[in-house]
C-alpha cells in the first residue's frame, strides 16, 4: 500500500511539473500580428470582448474568432462577430476561424499549423481567466512549430460568482474535473491524428447566418 501511494505521489509530482503547475504565466506581448479568441464562450461573450479590446488598443492587427458549429451551419464565431460593435475598419481586421475542433487541444493543433504557415512567431490567445492555465499548458504540449502562444485571460462574471451561484458551481466542477483529467492522463497521451477541418469567414461573410434549410 505504501509503495502504491509512493508511486502515485511521484506520478502526480511529475505530471504537475510536466504540465506547468508551478510555472508562472508568460506576460503578454505589447503587440502581435494575430490574437486568437478561443471557442467556448459563455453567455457574456467575455472572450470576444477582450479580443476586441486588444484590437482597439492596437495590440493586435487581426482578431481571429474561433468557432465550432452550434448546428444547421451556424457557428459560435458568427454569433459573436455579429454581437461585437465592430466599425468598418475593425470588420476588415476581424475574421472567423470556423472549424471541426472538439477540444482546446484541437484548437491548439490547428492554430499551431495555421499561424506557423503565416510566418508568425508569437500569437496572443484569448480565453476565460479560469481556463488560462489549462490553455497555456495545452498549447505548450501541442505546439510543435516554434510559434509562441501567450495566453491573455478574460474575466468571466459567471466564474467569479463561485459557489454562490448555480452556474458558477457548474463551471467550477467542470473546469477542475478537466484540469485533473489533463494533469493525470491526457497530457501523457501522444498527439496524433488529422487536423480538424477549417474554413474562414471574413468581409461580407463575417457573421452572416446561413439561409434556412427549409421553407415552411
Amino acid at each position: 500500500m505504501l509503495v502504491l501511494a509512493w508511486i502515485l505521489s511521484v506520478w502526480m509530482a511529475i505530471s504537475a511539473w510536466k504540465t506547468g503547475v508551478f510555472r508562472s504565466a508568460d506576460p503578454p506581448p505589447r503587440h502581435a500580428r494575430h490574437a486568437l479568441v478561443l471557442d467556448g464562450q459563455g453567455p457574456t461573450g467575455c472572450r470576444a470582448w477582450e479580443g476586441l479590446r486588444l484590437l482597439r488598443e492596437k495590440r493586435t492587427d487581426t482578431l481571429v474568432l474561433s468557432g465550432t458549429e452550434v448546428g444547421g451551419g451556424v457557428f459560435y464565431s458568427m454569433v459573436w462577430s455579429r454581437m461585437l460593435p465592430l466599425d468598418s475598419v475593425e470588420r476588415t481586421r476581424t475574421l472567423e476561424m470556423r472549424s471541426g475542433s472538439t477540444s482546446t487541444q484541437d484548437e491548439a493543433r490547428l492554430a499551431d499549423s495555421l499561424f506557423h504557415a503565416l510566418g508568425d512567431d508569437t500569437v496572443m490567445v484569448v480565453t476565460s481567466a479560469y481556463h488560462a492555465w489549462r490553455t497555456a499548458s495545452v498549447f505548450r504540449r501541442v505546439a510543435r512549430s516554434g510559434c509562441v502562444f501567450v495566453v491573455v485571460p478574460a474575466p468571466d462574471p459567471d466564474w467569479d460568482k463561485g459557489w454562490r451561484d448555480r452556474e458558477g458551481r457548474k463551471m467550477l466542477v467542470m473546469e477542475w474535473t478537466k484540469r485533473f483529467y489533463w494533469l493525470v492522463w491526457e497530457n501523457w497521451r501522444p498527439v496524433h491524428g488529422p487536423l480538424p477541418w477549417v474554413v474562414f469567414g471574413r468581409g461580407a461573410d463575417l457573421g452572416r447566418l446561413p439561409d434556412p434549410a427549409w421553407i415552411r
